[in-house]
């Protein structure tokens, strides 16, 4: 499993004691995995589609805890990739869609006819709603780079606004965030190993930041040694 792989289902297992903190966490999936459909017969369905197993666990647990609404998880082939899974949870009632969309202070997006945006940012008022958000953000459309081999964490957002809005968010942690359009997308971006430390101190996955730690301890002495050599043998020469 990857480094990210790893952060991932570590996070997935992290569930927030305090019912705000599992709306923020769920906002921000359905923002960024989340989905409002119409069927042919006129009724709507609210969906979280994703390629990880993990988050569909989480999103299915944070539902359950947190509203009681009890639903399944399919999972069909990707037909464009064979052997990838993508894994839908789907809620079909009005009234649970309702309760959702109120909690969740989400709206349809009028630009992209069905995905999901906050209307506002009620849910992410306290600091442990923040990381909460963030986690889910992660979780939903993120990733972290080998830190054997570079530091890079992102998170892509499908517009300037959930970008803008997820900027501010991890700022508020004191965490120098920055914005880049790739493609069609817009990515929120950290480079810089030690700030990378800090986000996932963030979102609270301990164990994956112990193990980046000892990877940055190692890297640092190795350059070091290094350093110390190189200028010996220049000084022998």
């Amino acid at each position: 499993m990857s480094f990210s792989g790893m952060v991932k289902e570590e996070l997935s297992r992290h569930i927030g004691s305090g019912r705000h903190c599992r709306i923020a966490e769920l906002a921000a999936i359905f923002t960024f995995c989340g989905s409002l459909e119409a069927g042919t017969d006129g009724r709507k369905s609210l969906r979280i589609q994703t390629e990880n197993e993990a988050l569909s666990r989480k999103g299915f647990t944070l539902l359950q805890k947190t509203f009681n609404i009890e639903t399944k998880i399919f999972v069909r082939e990707n037909s464009h990739l064979k052997r990838v899974k993508v894994y839908t949870i789907e809620i079909t009632d009005p009234e649970e869609i309702q309760v959702i969309f109120q909690a969740l202070r989400l709206v349809t997006n009028s630009i992209d006819q069905g995905t999901l945006v906050l209307s506002d940012m009620l849910v992410v008022q306290q600091n442990c709603c923040k990381r909460a958000f963030i986690r889910g953000a992660f979780l939903a459309s993120g990733s972290i780079s080998d830190p054997e081999k570079g530091y890079h964490f992102e998170i892509v957002c499908s517009d300037a606004k959930r970008a803008e809005q997820l900027q501010t968010i991890i700022r508020s942690f004191s965490v120098d965030a920055k914005i880049v359009q790739r493609k069609k997308s817009h990515v929120v971006y950290v480079k810089e190993g030690a700030q990378i430390v800090d986000m996932l101190a963030v979102m609270e996955a301990n164990v994956a930041l112990m193990d980046l730690e000892n990877i940055r301890i190692l890297k640092e002495m190795r350059n070091s040694v290094n350093r110390k050599v190189n200028c010996e043998t220049a000084n022998i020469k």
